[in-house]
């Protein structure tokens, strides 16, 4: 397996200099994929001097552009026969999009921990979106100019959980090629209970889970909600996508969350830790064996239907030509509006979409539906495979809750 590093930061973080430092340390045969933001092509260029490089251009790898980053690593794999492979996202990316896309595909790859870049100056009044990239990410480089932000950059860090693998601070955009070279294999448990030093008299437990485990949503919540623990957090891969999972003063709070380095928990109880940890282990998923033929709406309170070609076509909303919507796109389809109102979701209820691979869209809130649109058949028979199919959903350019998945089976409300 080739490692492959995604590599994230903020506009003018310092990603490039970072990446080629690296590669001037490395003796190994490196690749790069760039994604530049418009024309001027100016970081592939500038890495193009040191090592082969693929560009993907015109827009965000894990938005505009995804479906060229398996192609472009693909050919890198088979051309190249790389040691490494660098990707060098815009600094408008959700690194959790790209590890998602590359973990989908079929490339012999292995997805090394995400490094991020950042500006310590950032961090004084930080952006959403940088946020979520450092969330997102396992090892962090304080690319400093100077000495502002940098308590709030290493206070961010010690709060940072699953913990950091790493945080090394630079004022040159140079860092040991170790930082690459991180793997999470364990936790260090750092949850005091009821604010003291000690956890003398309470039983703390730490596990960590391959990124390739996946545990069951509704399993999961049947062993957290009755649990009886002074303070547990947990970072799980489930089959509802990524969720963040926290216990307080006995309540249980579930977020989706954008690390994707593997599944953690921390735990600290006056008994019963270790047995709850067992429990939460025993939550793994079983995919279920799924006909295509079918898309199943599940309902929070356990309502499901199994919805076929046949009943879709015939609901309400019917689109005959999707390309008067969508442009580009042909297909006959049922406005997802329509489907989701067949559970008579109570108001504030979200939505996620899953995927015969697993992928999993972020919840979305069934009001933002819009005008996406769930296509069913093409030329009056089902829509091809190649195609997406035989179910796919579309939303179109600027709806709040956007997607395009491919062989979709599940839509869950949560």
């Amino acid at each position: 397996m080739t490692p492959v590093h995604v590599v994230t930061g903020f506009l003018g973080a310092g990603k490039t200099t970072l990446l080629l430092d690296q590669l001037k340390k490395r003796s190994e045969r490196c690749a790069v994929v760039v994604n530049d933001f418009g024309e001027a092509r100016i970081d592939a260029q500038l890495l193009g001097a040191e090592v082969a490089v693929a560009e993907i251009s015109g827009g965000c790898v894990c938005c505009t552009a995804p479906e060229a980053l398996v192609p472009s690593v693909s050919a890198i794999l088979k051309e190249l026969e790389p040691d490494r492979v660098f990707i060098e996202a815009t600094g408008l990316a959700r690194p959790a999009d790209i590890v998602d896309t590359l973990r989908r595909s079929e490339l012999k790859v292995r997805v090394m921990p995400t490094v991020a870049v950042v500006d310590p100056r950032r961090m004084v009044e930080p952006p959403p979106l940088l946020l979520e990239q450092l969330d997102a990410s396992d090892v962090i480089i304080g690319n400093a100019r100077s000495d502002e932000g940098l308590e709030a950059l290493q206070a961010y860090a010690d709060k940072h959980w699953p913990p950091l693998l790493a945080l090394h601070m630079t004022r040159d955009g140079s860092a040991p090629q170790e930082v690459f070279h991180h793997v999470r294999k364990g936790l260090t448990f750092r949850i005091p209970p009821k604010d003291t030093d000690s956890t003398d008299g309470y039983e703390a437990v730490s596990r960590v889970w391959e990124d390739t485990v996946v545990f069951g949503m509704r399993e999961l919540k049947e062993v957290l909600k009755p649990a009886s623990v002074e303070r547990l957090k947990g970072f799980f891969r489930t089959d509802l996508g990524w969720y963040r999972m926290d216990i307080a003063n006995g309540e249980l709070s579930c977020t989706p969350g954008p690390m994707r380095s593997g599944s953690a928990l921390d735990v600290i109880a006056e008994e019963g830790a270790e047995a709850l940890a067992d429990a939460l282990d025993a939550s793994r998923w079983v995919k279920p064996t799924q006909t295509s033929s079918v898309v199943k709406l599940q309902a929070a309170d356990g309502w499901s239907a199994e919805l076929s070609r046949f009943s879709l076509r015939a609901m309400p909303g019917q689109i005959a030509d999707i390309s008067v919507r969508i442009p580009k796109r042909e297909g006959e389809a049922v406005e997802l509006s329509e489907v989701l109102a067949l559970a008579h979701p109570p108001e504030g209820t979200r939505f996620v979409l899953i995927a015969s691979d697993g992928m999993t869209t972020e919840p979305a809130p069934v009001a933002d539906v819009g005008s996406a649109v769930l296509v069913h058949s093409l030329d009056g028979s089902a829509l091809p495979r190649d195609r997406g199919g035989p179910f796919r959903v579309f939303a179109p350019k600027g709806s709040s809750a956007c997607a395009n998945v491919k062989s979709l089976v599940r839509i869950e409300l949560v």
